[in-house]
């Protein structure tokens, strides 16, 4: 398996040239639009979270593709104390654990077969993996990976992340997979989770893979080519769309681009 194939090495070789939003964002759209698209992200997730979570400093956390720290320091500034994280790269590991030395950190891919020995009999209270689990492309590493999140939630537990939840068949690239919405509800509800809420993480700052509009993909054809003429242009897009996305995101109930889940494990369920 060469690097272009292999999800590690291509994330290694990724972050190792550029550890940054940008290295794990949308690369050609600049790291100052990447910023402002960030800022969007922490607004939904803290939302979502001071909306449906409960006593957050008592809770154990684990984030999922942990990258540059982002949502390590989201967690933070939630009032978590028991944060750990993870990342698929040694580059990625590494890095954290240098700059969060009171946090553990692992290396995982959350896809394999089994958990790790260091991580098989740990249990958590709330899970996160934002922009992660469309990296998976193989259905049945994508299916196991549902079910290691699964063992790794203590009963009741709660499990956040991003996808695009597609209203139409598949997208498939290289390094992404944006999945049909009925089949990721199918592969949760077979996998002990009980599906809370989904809201729209973005509505016109990121592709609109899922839509029939014809308005928006021009929209979004426009903004991206905007964005990507320069530092300048790259952070002046993303801080007059800013704004309007926050209010896009708060009265639209359906994403055309990536939205947020929030599920449940169910009481009694075992994946061993």
């Amino acid at each position: 398996m060469d690097s272009s194939s292999d999800p590690a090495e291509y994330w290694q070789n990724r972050l190792t040239a550029n550890y940054s939003l940008d290295g794990t964002g949308f690369q050609t759209l600049g790291q100052q639009y990447n910023k402002w698209m960030y800022r969007i992200r922490k607004v939904i997730v803290k939302r979502v979270v001071k909306g449906s979570i409960s006593e957050l400093n008592a809770r154990d956390v684990f984030d999922i593709g942990s990258g540059t720290g982002f949502y390590i320091d989201m967690w933070k500034e939630l009032g978590v104390t028991r944060v750990s994280g993870s990342d698929i790269t040694d580059v990625a590991v590494l890095k954290l654990r240098q700059n969060y030395p009171t946090y553990e950190f692992f290396k995982l891919d959350i896809g394999q077969d089994a958990l790790p020995d260091h991580l098989s009999a740990r249990r958590f209270d709330i899970i996160s993996a934002f922009d992660v689990l469309f990296h998976i492309t193989d259905d049945a590493r994508y299916r196991k990976a549902i079910l290691n999140i699964n063992r790794l939630l203590n009963e009741g537990g709660i499990f956040l992340f991003s996808e695009n939840f597609l209203h139409r068949d598949a997208l498939r690239s290289q390094h992404q997979v944006s999945r049909p919405l009925v089949s990721i509800e199918r592969i949760l509800q077979g996998s002990g989770f009980r599906i809370l809420d989904r809201i729209p993480m973005f509505v016109i700052m990121n592709a609109p893979v899922d839509t029939n509009s014809r308005i928006l993909p021009s929209t979004w054809k426009f903004i991206r080519t905007t964005a990507k003429k320069g530092k300048f242009a790259s952070n002046a897009t993303g801080c007059m769309l800013y704004p309007l996305e926050l209010v896009l995101t708060r009265i639209a109930k359906e994403g055309p681009s990536t939205e947020l889940m929030i599920c449940k494990k169910l009481p009694g369920y075992s994946s061993e």
